[in-house]
């Protein structure tokens, strides 16, 4: 059964108020589901860790492609600009 992971992105606003947003990795291996989310969605500033293990059938249910990713709560992810 493949897994993935629950992935906490912490970010220091502003205004110095810490926003948290988590977001379901289709990856089992907690450092590269790190990686993705720190190439894809993160600052260099963000903390970004594991929560935990999710199981296929919620992969399956955010319509998470192998490699991808999705909000948590549903919302669309907002993606790193680049330059």
């Amino acid at each position: 059964m493949a897994l993935g992971c629950l992935v906490k992105v912490t970010t220091r606003s502003s205004d110095a108020w810490l926003v948290e947003t988590a977001y379901v990795v289709s990856e089992q291996d907690t450092d590269r589901a790190i990686n993705i989310i720190k190439s894809e969605i993160a600052k260099f500033s963000d903390e970004v860790v594991v929560v935990s293990l999710v199981s296929e059938e919620l992969l399956h249910a955010l319509s998470v492609a192998p490699g991808g990713f999705a909000r948590a709560d549903g919302r669309q992810a907002q993606r790193k600009m680049t330059v």
